[in-house]
């Protein structure tokens, strides 16, 4: 029948679930994974109510995003009961494009792929970097507990305080001394502040495997990993695919990868399908058909598979017409991130008025670099052709990101779109 009439199936019952789910407020720091690991434990186990992690209100949270993130969840409410009584956990997308969704998960999905990522009957321990009310570091909680060891949290952890080479080196040294496979999952800017400091670079030398998620991983970063000896595991999923399921290009044992090319002149959608899929959405019907289909999980990214290895080609929503041409963002920032001094950057596309767009690009890196733009404007215009050269082009010190570590797409926006946020280059 295919995981995505299952889906459709669960929510067909909506209300005649009878387990009850409970909010777990998740504070910044070590704290934050401490209140999750007993009410999930329970939840997966079945001991216990689902839980519905929810961030704290804090100084990198807002109560705006609390507020959204009840919304998608829906917790505590018994007139809005769960879809399902396989239901475990509920836990919201990023929102990073919109407002968040509450992803349904099962116990038997979230453990799914544990095997295949711990290693058959290996015990490592996790440290925890990323918030664990986001799936993410939600993740690594999950692989903790399925190894048998409480993860390591860092201080940082949450944005309790700021991320810092020291702070993840005596996390490194605390997870040394119980165990000689360390784990740890990470997002692409941790990484360059890690390679960026000798601290972190031992420290990174120290565990067994790191994993990168939330984003693509620039070429930068790699290369400078390879350099030290260091090998970054480049992981691909969503909240709906309960994480990473696709490492390295490559999926993980029991996992299915589709391209949907309809109509067939169209890029192809990468679809994902096997054990590790959420029921659905919390109280969405209409979002649940639309993305949980009998050929998989609509990713909305654009790829190809070749030799059974996935290449990402972008967001279907990011390919934009421009002088009747279709330009897809995401190739723009694969070739600009590999020119010198570039540590990251974002390529957006702003309206110009009947129904034209103008691409612009904002950089992380130096403006000092001598001819930045002009480099730039060469590099892809040999890449992808002129109409996919940035016609403005702004150096800027950081990116805005959600409390989940991920690129906060609407304030790039209106970082680009208010006058006076950023310098454009001339």
């Amino acid at each position: 029948s295919g995981p995505g009439v299952h889906a459709r199936n669960a929510i067909a019952t909506t209300l005649d679930s009878m387990r009850p789910l409970r909010r777990t407020p998740v504070p910044p720091g070590p704290a934050g994974l401490a209140a999750l690991i007993g009410p999930v434990t329970a939840a997966l186990d079945g001991s216990g109510p689902a839980v519905a992690p929810v961030p704290v209100t804090s100084a990198i949270v807002s109560d705006d995003y609390v507020a959204s993130i009840l919304r998608a969840v829906q917790p505590d409410d018994p007139s809005v009961p769960l879809e399902s009584d396989e239901v475990a956990v509920v836990l919201a997308t990023s929102g990073s494009t919109g407002a968040p969704r509450g992803v349904l998960l099962t116990a038997a999905g979230l453990q799914s792929l544990n095997e295949s990522v711990n290693g058959p009957g290996a015990s490592p321990q996790w440290i925890a970097a990323l918030p664990v009310s986001s799936m993410g570091g939600f993740n690594v909680l999950i692989r903790a507990l399925d190894a048998g060891r409480e993860p390591i949290a860092l201080a940082s952890l949450g944005g309790a305080e700021p991320f810092t080479p020291i702070d993840f080196q005596r996390a490194v040294h605390r997870a040394a001394a119980s165990s000689s496979d360390i784990r740890v999952s990470l997002v692409a800017a941790q990484v360059r502040r890690l390679l960026a400091d000798d601290t972190g670079v031992e420290a990174l030398l120290g565990c067994s495997q790191v994993l990168v998620g939330a984003g693509p991983l620039p070429a930068v970063l790699l290369e400078t990993a390879n350099t030290h000896g260091i090998r970054l595991t480049r992981t691909y999923g969503a909240t709906e695919t309960s994480g990473g399921c696709v490492f390295d290009g490559e999926p993980l044992p029991g996992v299915s990868i589709t391209i949907d090319r309809t109509p067939e002149d169209a890029p192809g959608e990468v679809l994902l399908s096997g054990p590790m899929l959420a029921l659905g959405y919390r109280m969405d019907q209409a979002s649940t058909a639309a993305r949980f289909t009998p050929l998989g999980y609509r990713t909305g990214d654009l790829g190809s598979v070749d030799n059974d290895r996935l290449t990402l080609q972008g967001r279907i929503d990011d390919v934009v017409v421009v002088n009747g041409v279709n330009v897809a963002l995401g190739a723009i920032e694969r070739v600009v991130e590999t020119r010198p001094g570039i540590e990251s950057c974002a390529a957006l596309a702003l309206p110009l008025g009947e129904g034209e767009v103008e691409i612009v690009l904002l950089v992380v890196g130096s403006d000092a670099i001598p001819g930045l733009r002009d480099d730039i404007s060469q590099a892809v215009r040999a890449a992808l052709g002129r109409p996919a050269v940035p016609r403005r082009v702004a150096v800027v010190p950081e990116f805005p990101y959600l409390p989940n570590r991920k690129l906060d797409r609407a304030a790039l926006r209106a970082l680009a779109t208010e006058p006076g946020r950023v310098a454009w280059l001339p």
